[in-house]
């Protein structure tokens, strides 16, 4: 069954910063846990549904701004998202009392949970979607909790509704924030965060750079949009997911995952490797992850132009694939593509071409990856209009 063009129409995004330019700095927070820099997104406030949580209020700040120009019809809402951004306070008052031994007592939990209960409710992955979802009158929202390819995977999703019919616009993306105390000692046990600043691709990597973010984007039918004399920013052209299943915190060395998801994404697209001209790396800056990912975009593509943003702005985690997939298209009014941040000496195991500096660019098509924890694997294709 054939499915209608989907387009992109519409950006809102909130990173730390500009792709080209480093925004880590100092964070008395997370000096106490031994990391020395995070990316953190300046000026976004509160929003009144989502009391001290990151999460929320940058959801409600992308999704308030495109919220108002939205056209009429059956609108969705796609979300992908992270870990709870927990305060110590509620970790004390309402998770710990549940704990018996090292189990949770399910019933216990299960009576706080109560809809009349502000905490820890308010911290389930859904919650945002659902209030956002009801202050646009939508008729469909969706959650995606699938670790650090959570966005990419409710962008999939939600193209693929639109080109099915089942909403007529929707609003796609994700938001993240692990700067809290849970979310910095989770990555410091785990020994993933830099002690100095994230390099992706480059000899030198050790870790990554911990951000935040969100972006949603506007997508519709191409005959809509031109039909009502909507700005095309991006053309959408299809998605793959995998799950490897190789390690719960590590890639496959050889990338099958990836590669599985990669190759899916250009079926799903109806292209052949040749047509993409750029790949937005997941490039988080690990001594293995950033192997693993240049074995497997050199194994599908071959020798074509490679990138990061995660030097720039961090690694927004559940959003990083929406963030970068809205810079990239940002990129393409500018008729440019970013570089990549950091990397200052390229590994020569990297079998991939990485792009230390950006330059113009006019790329037909652009594969965007993420991969997260747990084996999660998506690749996105998307072009120029």
């Amino acid at each position: 069954m054939s499915r209608a063009a989907v387009v992109v129409t519409a950006v809102a995004l909130r990173t730390a910063g500009p792709p080209d330019v480093a925004s880590a700095r100092p964070d008395v927070e997370a000096a106490a846990l031994d990391v020395p820099l995070v990316a953190r997104v300046q000026g976004v406030a509160d929003d009144p549904d989502f009391p001290d949580d990151r999460k929320g209020s940058l959801a409600a700040a992308v999704v308030g701004e495109l919220a108002g120009a939205l056209p009429e019809g059956r609108r969705g809402l796609f979300l992908g998202t992270g870990l709870s951004s927990l305060t110590p306070d509620e970790l004390r008052r309402d998770l710990y009392p549940s704990l018996r031994g090292t189990s949770f007592d399910r019933e216990w939990l299960a009576r706080d949970l109560a809809p009349g209960r502000p905490a820890p409710r308010r911290h389930q992955p859904e919650r945002v979607t659902t209030v956002l979802a009801a202050r646009l009158g939508a008729v469909r929202g969706e959650t995606n909790f699938s670790a650090c390819a959570a966005a990419a995977q409710s962008i999939a999703a939600a193209a693929r509704a639109v080109a099915r019919g089942d909403v007529d616009v929707a609003l796609a993306g994700g938001h993240d924030s692990m700067l809290h105390p849970l979310g910095y000692l989770s990555f410091v046990v785990l020994g993933a965060l830099s002690p100095t600043v994230g390099r992706p691709f480059d000899r030198r990597r050790d870790g990554f750079l911990i951000g935040e973010g969100a972006a949603v984007l506007q997508l519709e039918r191409e005959s809509d949009a031109r039909a009502r004399g909507a700005p095309i920013l991006a053309r959408f052209f299809g998605a793959g997911s995998s799950v490897d299943a190789y390690n719960v915190t590590a890639p496959h060395p050889e990338g099958r995952g990836a590669a599985l998801a990669m190759r899916r994404a250009l079926r799903d697209a109806g292209l052949q490797p040749g047509d993409v001209d750029y790949v937005n790396a997941h490039g988080t800056g690990t001594p293995v992850g950033d192997v693993a990912e240049s074995i497997a975009i050199h194994e599908v593509l071959g020798p074509v132009a490679t990138g990061s943003f995660k030097g720039a702005f961090g690694h927004c985690i559940a959003a990083a694939g929406a963030v970068e997939m809205a810079w990239c298209i940002l990129g393409f009014g500018l008729g440019r593509t970013w570089g990549t941040v950091g990397c200052e000496e390229p590994d020569p195991a990297m079998r991939c071409e990485v792009l230390r500096e950006g330059r113009p660019f006019a790329p037909r098509v652009v594969m965007s990856n993420s991969f997260g924890f747990g084996g999660q694997n998506c690749a996105l294709c998307f072009g120029a209009p």
